[in-house]
């Protein structure tokens, strides 16, 4: 458990709390190298098949030829122009609310091969959060997600910068830091 919680904190991700019994997680890790053609390396992670990639016009136009393989495709975007963003955190949970991946994208695709069923992807890009029901059909339509994400989206622009030492208390006479 304290792996996992590495992990997790690892990729930024805090405040997560897993309840006993919980089946293992899939956590993206160590990688092969890439694949001919291009194409990044598939991953294999609780009976999920995923890519992600797409970083240079090479590895981006590998990914697109292999997309229809996948029936679950994200493609994360600055929400401000058009650039494309990486380092996206994805959890997904199945209909149990069992975590049964938790990958870091390594480029602005991420294509999944599911089983059919109900899933939710959870992914956060700097502060913002968003949650995604997902529904996989027997023999149905692939997805295709282009998520919108602020490119420069940290936590130190929402947050108010500490009080320098000696500095008046906005709501007590005294300075701060002081009692």
């Amino acid at each position: 458990m304290r792996a996992l919680a590495r992990k997790l904190s690892l990729l930024g991700i805090t405040g997560l709390a897993l309840a006993a019994g919980v089946p293992a997680v899939g956590i993206a890790a160590d990688a092969p190298a890439v694949q001919e053609g291009g194409v990044p390396p598939l991953h294999h992670v609780n009976g999920i098949t995923y890519v992600s990639g797409g970083i240079g016009s090479d590895e981006a136009a590998a990914l697109r030829r292999i997309a229809p393989r996948f029936n679950v495709r994200m493609h994360f975007l600055d929400s401000g122009g058009d650039g494309s963003l990486s380092d996206v955190s994805v959890t997904l949970f199945n209909a149990r609310r069992e975590i049964v991946l938790l990958v870091l994208s390594e480029g602005p695709y991420l294509f999944f091969k599911l089983e059919p069923g109900t899933y939710r992807a959870v992914v956060r890009y700097g502060v913002t959060i968003e949650s995604h029901g997902i529904e996989v059909k027997p023999g149905g339509r692939a997805l295709d997600l282009q998520l919108r994400f602020p490119a420069r989206n940290e936590p130190a622009e929402l947050l108010a910068a500490p009080p320098q030492a000696g500095a008046p208390c906005q709501r007590a006479a005294a300075p701060c830091g002081r009692r």
